[in-house]
């Protein structure tokens, strides 16, 4: 699917459909494009496949990997396949080590609202045009969803990454909805109606958008009037009854609510 990256779920907008880049920057984004093009799942990658999926010549694909093998960010794994090296274990480390305040103050009600509803919960946040899986509790039953921290998704997929399109300005969520030449038009208008819908009650549940099967429901999470994230619930629909959809619900709302208040009053402290 031409929307989808190499990184299993990330967007990957065609060429021609991105907006204009200052040319000066190119090569700079190209780079990030091709490690953002490794992933736990594609871990090892030739260099024709890496320019397959970035729709780039391979020679400028040879050209990147020379640098970034110069600086040590890049092996060869084995003649002509390439992986990312260790220096990136002290990269997240030093991600981590920097700590993000809303990850911090949400794993508590992640692990509460796992507790009590049986299910995997995730904490997402929108980077550009991606939203980030920045933390999960996963569902202690044998079927269950799996979401690596760090794993990017497409923007109009699920009910949290549908949340965080809706709180996008209104300019900035009609350009993404045009690059996404994948989308029908009717799929364009529900999208915007979706938009009115989390403006009105803050929450969106979707049926299948993602994994086949799946339900779930997010629920924006705000500091003070800014939507900074999206607290969701999923799990499969065999075991999700009406009765028990409707109580994940109430629990990702209450559990969004309180993070949104935790921050309001961290913010007031000081």
């Amino acid at each position: 699917m031409p929307d989808r990256s190499a990184a299993d779920g990330g967007p990957l907008v065609p060429a021609q459909e991105r907006p204009a880049r200052r040319s000066g920057a190119e090569s700079s984004r190209k780079v990030l494009q091709l490690l953002r093009a490794f992933s736990p799942q594609r871990h090892t990658r030739s260099a024709a496949e890496l320019a397959a999926v970035l729709e780039m010549p391979i020679s400028s694909i040879y050209r990147y990997l020379s640098v970034l093998r110069e600086e040590g960010l890049v092996e060869e794994a084995r003649p002509g396949e390439y992986r990312l090296s260790w220096l990136f274990v002290s990269l997240a480390g030093a991600a981590r080590a920097a700590g993000d305040s809303l990850d911090v103050l949400a794993k508590p009600m992640l692990r509460s609202m796992a507790e009590a509803s049986g299910e995997t919960t995730l904490l997402i946040k929108r980077v550009g045009w991606s939203a980030i899986c920045v933390d999960r509790v996963e569902s202690p039953h044998p079927v269950r969803l799996q979401f690596d921290q760090g794993q990017p998704m497409i923007l109009h997929q699920g009910s949290a990454s549908r949340v965080l399109l809706a709180s996008m300005k209104e300019a900035e969520r009609e350009r993404y909805l045009a690059a996404m030449s994948v989308l029908t038009d009717s799929e364009r208008e529900q999208i915007r109606a979706d938009v009115s819908l989390v403006a009105r009650v803050g929450w969106l549940e979707s049926f299948g958008e993602v994994d086949e099967g799946i339900w779930g429901a997010s629920a924006v999470i705000k500091d003070g009037a800014e939507v900074v994230g999206a607290l969701g619930v999923a799990g499969p629909l065999f075991r999700l009854q009406h009765a028990d959809r409707a109580r994940l619900i109430e629990l990702v709302i209450s559990g969004a609510a309180e993070i949104s208040r935790i921050l309001v009053d961290r913010s007031h402290n000081g």
